[in-house]
């Protein structure tokens, strides 16, 4: 990279950040931003997943630790929107490289890039992670082709650009792969090619080095289906699903009558898609003219993410299906129309190159009628500059919230939130729908429901706690609902007064709830009853006789487990448990018998390396003698490790990566002397 070209992606490094301070400008002034899948709070930290303790989210690590550290740093409030701000001067840096060619073709693919329907959509959902892998899609090929032409065996920048897009975004990995293959196979490749493009994916891969450890010990993740296919399918809008895919849109959780959005108005719609159609297969046109080598793989990425993103019901419809089950990893792209990111990367690079070969075609004055030309995805600048258009502002948690959890204060125990949605609106959201922020706010870990609840997709979750107690809320409680989560660790239940609250006033008639707060915003009980550690006794009952037990008083603390037998007493022990970190409790010594552990049920829970026995609630129960004892969850053991020898290959990788590139800029400086 020439000193001229270097300062030409500076300036779209700099035109993307004044863009995004103009998208995020009304988020910085204070509150916290509450979008459907990425939520702030005061008490935001790592998720369970990220220790293997959740199926829900096990990937990206290294991002997710990141932005706690930036958490720590920065707080919770400016981190939400601080991530979204990074995708555009990245993103626009990002794409003016990949582009080459003059400053009127590599500032039209950045202005491109962070600019469209794509990013509009996402925004708006805080799809945040996916769009940081998008933003690094550009520089992935810039490296790629770089590589290529100096016909290297191997090449590190490259392996660099996709790891930090895999650890970022699990998406990254499918779209980079794609880029990747394009770049190697277009056109004529060598030997050195395919060498060095496998190369890079298995240094690259490094970085989910933990993915293995979690694979090995069998850390149930999503139970990903045909149901997630229908569920998360491509929206087709006016003209059919390749249409709208074509135009960046599809979206699957955009209304079906916005599926294709009006710019405006129907007429500046089509004007708008005629100059970019034409502004596309022109900009390939020149691109195959002037460089084959960048314009047939961005050809191909293109193609392939259009025909990918209109996903099951598309061209390849079959072909998805049949990708998606049996083609290992593929069910991370259950939602088909992430694949209009690779579409998104080829219209920036050719749609700038059609707007570069009028500007060089123009003379004197009469040149600067091209801005106008580099500056036509501003049309779109309405909708999201200034937090979408004005859609979307941040908000402060009510004050009833705040006292809630002051009344529940620390502690290990747990608060169970209801209503029992994971995703849900709520009055100080704007009413929008976003995903319940308890684990954000409160200073307690708060057991919240994972189900997405999609139409013919309720839920995707392996949990056995949540199955649980999504069974109790269906009964009303079950008659003792404190007693009945009471062995899930449970020791609060918080109700926001939501237009749903009203459905759960069968609270206020369980024997085993006190309530102990009662707010506009926020009604808080107590749990009575105990149920977790050293209970001694053991019942088994299936899910019927458990509520008839509670029912009637003749539960009480004893560990309940799956099978037939003969009554069990109840017991009235329990405790001597503690907790020591996310992976470790303590059991002090006590009397011999049974001790409920208040985890979802892993065979990774170990007391001396024996497993324990799920109970009906979905926790572990353990039969110990009387000594003091140590509860582990033994792949942390293993996790740690891998998870730190990640960090250690993205370190490895960029102290490469350096050295590589000045290597070749003193060779470049060589060639001239």
């Amino acid at each position: 990279m020439t000193a001229s070209s270097r300062r030409v992606t500076l300036v779209a490094a700099a035109i993307g950040l004044l863009l995004g301070l103009a998208v995020i400008a009304p988020w910085v002034r204070g509150g916290y931003l509450l979008l459907l899948d990425w939520v702030s709070g005061p008490n935001q930290t790592l998720t369970p997943g990220v220790y293997g303790l959740s199926g829900s989210a096990l990937d990206a690590m290294p991002f997710r630790i990141m932005t706690q550290l930036l958490r720590e740093m920065v707080g919770p409030a400016a981190t939400a929107w601080i991530v979204i701000l990074a995708y555009f001067p990245l993103a626009a840096a990002g794409a003016s490289v990949a582009a080459g060619g003059s400053a009127w073709r590599r500032l039209g693919a950045a202005l491109f890039m962070v600019c469209n329907p794509v990013v509009i959509d996402r925004v708006r959902v805080g799809h945040v992670a996916f769009l940081l892998g998008l933003a690094l899609l550009p520089w992935l090929f810039a490296a790629a082709l770089e590589a290529r032409r100096r016909n290297k065996w191997f090449a590190v920048r490259p392996a660099l650009w996709y790891a930090l897009a895999i650890s970022v975004s699990p998406h990254a990995a499918w779209l980079g792969l794609v880029v990747l293959a394009a770049v190697a196979f277009l056109p004529s490749p060598s030997w050195r090619d395919l060498v060095r493009t496998a190369q890079v994916v298995v240094a690259a891969g490094l970085v989910y080095s933990y993915a293995l450890v979690l694979w090995l010990t069998n850390t149930p993740a999503l139970r990903v289906t045909d149901a997630d296919l229908q569920a998360y399918a491509t929206r087709s809008g006016p003209g059919g699903v390749l249409l709208t895919v074509g135009s960046l849109h599809g979206f699957w959780r955009t209304a079906p009558e916005e599926a294709v959005r009006s710019m405006f108005a129907p007429v500046l719609a089509v004007v708008l898609l005629m100059v970019l159609v034409a502004g596309v297969v022109w900009g390939f046109r020149q691109l195959f003219v002037l460089e084959a080598d960048r314009g047939a793989p961005l050809l191909a990425v293109t193609i392939v993410g259009l025909l990918l993103g209109a996903g099951i019901t598309g061209p390849l419809g079959g072909v998805y299906r049949l990708a998606f089950d049996h083609l290992p990893l593929f069910e991370a792209m259950r939602e088909q129309q992430k694949w209009v990111g690779l579409a998104l990367l080829g219209y920036a690079v050719a749609f700038a190159a059609g707007v570069e070969w009028i500007a060089l075609r123009l003379a004197g004055r009469s040149r600067a009628l091209a801005v106008p030309m580099i500056g036509a995805p501003l049309v779109l600048a309405p909708a999201l500059l200034w937090g979408l258009g004005g859609s979307i502002s941040t908000s402060q948690y009510p004050v009833g919230w705040w006292a809630a959890n002051l009344t529940m204060g620390r502690g290990a125990g747990l608060g169970l939130f209801l209503p029992w949605h994971a995703y849900q609106p709520f009055e100080f959201s704007g009413d929008r729908t976003i995903a319940t922020p308890s684990n954000a706010f409160f200073d307690r870990s708060v057991l919240t429901s994972d189900a997405v609840e999609l139409p013919g997709l309720r839920t995707d979750s392996t949990s056995l706690r949540t199955a649980y107690v999504d069974r109790l809320v269906a009964d009303g409680g079950g008659g003792a609902f404190g007693r009945l989560i009471a062995p899930l660790g449970v020791e609060y239940v918080l109700l926001a007064r939501t237009v749903e609250a009203q459905e759960y006033v069968w609270l206020d008639q369980q024997p085993d709830l006190q309530k102990v707060l009662e707010t506009e915003s926020m009604i808080v009980y107590r749990v009575l009853a105990q149920g977790t550690g050293r209970v001694v006794d053991r019942r088994l009952a299936d899910y019927g006789q458990l509520l008839e037990a509670a029912a009637s008083g003749a539960l009480g603390t004893e560990a309940v487990t799956s099978g037939t037998g003969a009554d069990g007493v109840a017991s009235q022990r329990s405790g001597g448990l503690s907790k020591v970190s996310a992976t470790a409790w303590n059991l002090e010594a006590g009397e011999p018998g049974w001790v409920v552990l208040p985890e979802e049920y892993s065979t990774g829970w170990q007391i001396a390396g024996r497993s324990g026995t799920p109970t009906l609630a979905g926790t572990i129960a353990f039969e110990v003698d009387g000594q003091a004892a140590m509860v582990e969850y033994a792949p942390w053991r293993l996790l740690l490790p891998a998870t730190l020898g990640s960090f250690a290959v993205l370190l490895l990788l960029i102290a490469g990566g350096l050295v590589e590139h000045r290597k070749a800029l003193s060779d470049r400086l060589t060639a001239k002397s």
